[in-house]
């Protein structure tokens, strides 16, 4: 029996580590909880934002520009204009986010202009982007013009990844058709000082297939982060008119990171990015200058691959299991929920801050709340059974007798159909207790419980423990006759197991007498009067000798 309970006790704890486990890999693995995750990532951020880097200025085309300058696009000469405006400042780089993939027919020689301003200054990153000529058809890389292309010092691709929800989180430091060749415009940016390129590993979650693509026509990504946009936004702008124009001093562009790109509302790319819990917009410029805010930083934050977000979840949920069995389960029922809960969380914002990981700590702790929730409705249960039953011979406890008794005779009153009840009683107990001993008295006690059990097989038959030896059957639905004839076969099935009772003066094993009634309403007022007219019939069976079944008279 021991190992049978170990081995069982074995197979519930397996069954419940691989329920916990795959909770969690579902959730995980289905998003399911991702609104619930961003929006703690989200609450978080302000841990991680850096500040603002003073090397980092925004030329922009805003509103004052537009109204000097006309209206949009401009000549492209216009920017070769302001190229040579910045460039003998010797700035670390311009980033020129203003994509010329198609020639411009107002002005011809524009682009000539722009490639050559280009080429004088050696330091212009130029931006390209991923387009689909029609929907659902595969994207194809759009560049500048090829005399702009070889006019950059790099290229960098400008796409914004943004979550279902419309918010840009994440960045894909490399992406491209096929294979994911092209650093981000910031990336290329940064990289033009040599001092910083490839001095330290490139962040980011790596895409295991980036050198097997499945097809050449796919867009291809790469070292994925998520971006801590910078406290306030606070990077210093000006007015691409008032450069042109000179009231903007070139040295304000020495030593600095520039650029170039549109602000101006309904001109430009808005962005919708993270901001206390909510959200809040800025232009496609003031996105590219936070990602290369992180980059000079050292400020991306990382998702956990998933494996390891599965590890760790995984170990969280089945966190209360393992402390259940330590002595935390004695400080109170949600104790050791509570306590996996906060070493959820208090993880996941350890990782953020210290380590810039992210962990989605919502998959464990749903599972943590619905296995809390599942453990407490058990706790109750098995509380309420405790209350309800005996401990030892697993019968009802003498409340529910009482409580049970007094339901079943109200309805037979009030509906007419029969309820019995049964008595019975062990003969000669005392002198089987005294001579074999309470744990023999015990076990007996426990054998004639799962002969009476045995006999209540419907949902509102009751076998209850009366008081002491004596114990008792309700069997609502009975007639006096059925009744009886349980009763007889559970004298016979006592009688049958040979229990040795040298000290009986019934016979010489283990015997019962039982008294059997039916509640009749014109006789009984309520249940004490089925009650006594039962005792009495357990009295006549014993005055007849015992090991017997004896029923009440009927009118």
């Amino acid at each position: 029996m021991a190992m049978a309970a170990r081995g069982y006790r074995a197979a519930r704890a397996v069954l419940l580590v691989a329920l916990v486990a795959s909770a969690v890999a579902l959730l995980t693995l289905r998003a399911w909880t991702w609104s619930s995750d961003i929006g703690i990532y989200d609450r978080l951020l302000p841990l991680v934002a850096p500040s603002a880097d003073p090397d980092i200025v925004l030329v922009v085309v805003d509103e004052p520009s537009l109204s000097a300058l006309g209206r949009w696009p401009w000549s492209r000469a216009l920017h070769a204009k302001l190229l040579d405006r910045i460039t003998p400042a010797r700035p670390r780089g311009i980033a020129l986010d203003m994509l010329f993939s198609e020639r411009d027919r107002q002005d011809p020689d524009g682009d000539a202009l722009l490639a050559e301003a280009m080429r004088r200054s050696g330091r212009v990153v130029s931006p390209l982007a991923a387009e689909a000529a029609k929907p659902r058809l595969p994207p194809t890389e759009v560049l500048p013009l090829p005399e702009l292309v070889t006019a950059s010092a790099a290229l960098g691709h400008v796409e914004i990844d943004t979550d279902p929800d419309g918010i840009a989180r994440h960045a894909y430091l490399h992406a491209g058709l096929g294979a994911a060749r092209w650093p981000a415009l910031s990336l290329a940016l940064r990289n033009l000082d040599a001092r910083m390129r490839g001095n330290t590993p490139l962040p980011g979650q790596r895409n295991p297939d980036t050198d097997n693509p499945l097809s050449p026509f796919m867009w291809v990504r790469d070292y994925r982060v998520m971006v801590p946009y910078a406290r306030a936004h606070a990077f210093e702008q000006v007015s691409y008119a008032d450069v042109l124009s000179g009231e903007v001093a070139p040295e304000k562009f020495r030593d600095r990171w520039v650029l170039v790109g549109v602000t101006a509302s309904g001109v430009g790319r808005e962005v919708m990015i993270p901001e206390r819990g909510g959200s809040s917009r800025i232009s496609g410029t003031e996105y590219h200058a936070h990602l290369l805010n992180a980059l000079l930083g050292g400020d991306f934050v990382t998702p956990l691959s998933t494996a390891w977000q599965l590890a760790l979840g995984i170990a969280f949920a089945m966190l209360p299991i393992a402390l259940r069995r330590t002595r935390v389960r004695e400080w109170h029922p949600i104790a050791a929920p509570a306590l996996a809960a906060t070493a959820t969380l208090a993880t996941c914002v350890l990782l953020l801050y210290v380590a810039r990981l992210w962990f989605a700590p919502v998959p464990a702790l749903a599972v943590i709340g619905i296995s809390s929730i599942a453990l407490l409705l058990g706790g109750l249960r098995s509380s309420q059974r405790q209350a309800n039953f005996d401990g030892l011979t697993r019968l009802g406890n003498r409340h529910l007798f009482d409580v049970t008794l007094a339901r079943e005779a109200a309805a037979s009153r009030r509906t007419g159909e029969p309820v019995s009840l049964l008595l019975i009683d062990i003969d000669y107990f005392k002198q089987y207790n005294d001579n074999y001993g309470h744990q023999a008295g015990d076990e007996l006690l426990r054998r004639v419980a799962d002969v009476i059990l045995a006999r209540a097989r419907r949902p509102r038959d009751l076998a209850a423990r009366y008081g002491g030896d004596e114990m008792a059957l309700i069997l609502p639905g009975s007639t006096l006759a059925g009744a009886l004839e349980i009763a007889e076969s559970i004298v016979a099935a006592v009688r049958a197991q040979r229990i040795p009772h040298a000290h009986s003066q019934a016979a010489d094993h283990a015997s019962l007498s039982i008294g059997v009634a039916c509640f009749d309403a014109q006789r009984d007022k309520n249940e004490a009067g089925l009650l006594q007219r039962t005792d009495a019939a357990l009295y006549q069976a014993k005055h007849d000798g015992r090991n017997r079944a004896s029923a009440s008279a009927q009118v």
